[in-house]
């Protein structure tokens, strides 16, 4: 394969896939400004578009030659998964509450290092062993495992082929690589030269973009690892771990290499996703807010002008600081009382206030739009109703950060 050049006044196409969804217009500016990169030559915009703290959130960058930590940011492998589990979709959420405890902090009843090698392979040993106190945790803000029972059957042909029945409850994990990711981040800011700071990426063939790319990959696994382990200990609790069965698990803060013949036949890319998830892997799920119904979805059609992407959920409508301070009603109790047990009935465990506020259903985009936006890439394979959702409780809280 010969050498790839680029032209420096190379523009990268933008396509914003939200039509009913809103875009703050924070988040159009940085995916411009993201646009301006050396070697992009795609950005798509997801229906779940939000400003990030210097780049978009809910986004997909298509580039060659270089790749860019900073896209990805510091929770890399962040993503999804999804068990169908042994209890009935009849179970009482209060169960589930009264349940799901002693799930901060080090997992305790078992060794970390021994459960990542039996998931990953020796060669992992020392993947990650400085932070593996936080395997099996959840992490603060949008994170969460949440049980579901199925609402509807949308496409029963495939509902059928994989197993999803409207008798069984289902969990979703959501989390990633915790302080792991943060290391590697900050460990390839220290390898870089004076000139790839000032270009904010790296050569991916560089030595620094090969190691980093290496440390990239570890903690996509170990943040896959660490959801697997999520869901023993959450499943734990209620006996169901033995019968669980993974349907789906999915990155959506990573990079890949990909071959897109829409660009360039001859020289692959590199497809960096802050929270997209993939449209080339199967089975997807789009959770809403803690209030609303999540969506099991199979991607359809031509996915190139999509980025090879979904959104990874319903998207932020309200930044955190607005979000905190926006009361449903006017005592502070009152208001907490209200947000743990959602529109739909479902319940809520999540004893830091803060969060409570920040996560509220009001603070996220309609996931109706979103998946209207998604239209035209995917069939919905059934709608998901959330009947217990965990966040945290107050219990070695300090794990959470």
């Amino acid at each position: 394969m010969d050498t790839l050049s680029l032209e420096p006044e190379f523009s990268a196409s933008i396509a914003i896939l939200a039509k009913k969804s809103y875009v703050d217009p924070d988040a159009n500016s940085q995916l411009n400004r993201t646009a301006m990169l050396p070697g992009m030559r795609r950005v798509v915009g997801q229906p779940d578009l939000h400003p990030g703290n210097q780049y978009p959130i809910g986004a997909t960058f298509i580039t060659q030659k270089y790749i860019y930590p900073p896209l990805i940011g510091n929770d890399i492998g962040c993503g999804m998964a999804v068990y169908k589990t042994r209890l009935s979709s009849e179970i009482k959420p209060q169960k589930i509450v009264d349940k799901l405890r002693q799930l901060e902090g080090k997992w305790t009843e078992g060794d970390p290092q021994a459960f990542l090698i039996s998931k990953l392979g020796p060669e992992h040993a020392e993947t990650g062993k400085a932070h593996l106190d936080q395997l099996g945790t959840l992490g603060g803000g949008n994170h969460f495992a949440e049980f579901v029972i199925v609402e509807e059957l949308v496409d029963t042909a495939l509902c059928k082929e994989m197993n999803l029945t409207m008798d069984k409850t289902y969990l979703i994990v959501h989390s990633g690589s915790r302080k792991f990711g943060q290391t590697v981040l900050e460990a390839s800011n220290k390898m870089q030269t004076k000139a790839e700071k000032k270009l904010l990426g790296l050569e991916a063939a560089s030595e620094t973009g090969k190691a980093y790319l290496q440390q990239h990959d570890a903690a996509c696994a170990w943040a896959r690892t660490n959801r697997e382990l999520i869901a023993h200990r959450v499943l734990g609790r209620l006996n169901a771990e033995e019968d669980a069965v993974k349907l789906l698990d999915i990155w959506h803060n990573n990079v890949e290499q990909k071959l897109i013949p829409s660009i360039d036949p001859d020289h692959p890319c590199w497809i960096h996703r802050k929270g997209a998830a993939p449209s080339d892997r199967g089975l997807v799920v789009i959770p809403g807010s803690r209030g609303h119904f999540s969506y099991l979805v199979m991607p359809e059609g031509d996915q190139d002008k999509n980025g090879f992407s979904l959104a990874h959920g319903a998207g932020r409508l309200l930044p955190r600081a607005k979000a905190l301070v926006k009361r449903p009603v006017a005592s502070k109790q009152g208001s907490i009382a209200a947000l743990q047990t959602t529109d739909l009935g479902s319940s809520v465990i999540c004893e830091d206030s803060d969060l409570l506020f920040e996560e509220q259903p009001g603070a996220y985009k309609e996931i109706t739009d979103i998946i209207a936006d998604l239209g035209p890439f995917v069939k919905v394979v059934a709608i998901l109703r959330p009947i217990c959702t965990y966040k945290m409780r107050n219990e070695q809280s300090d794990h959470r950060k």
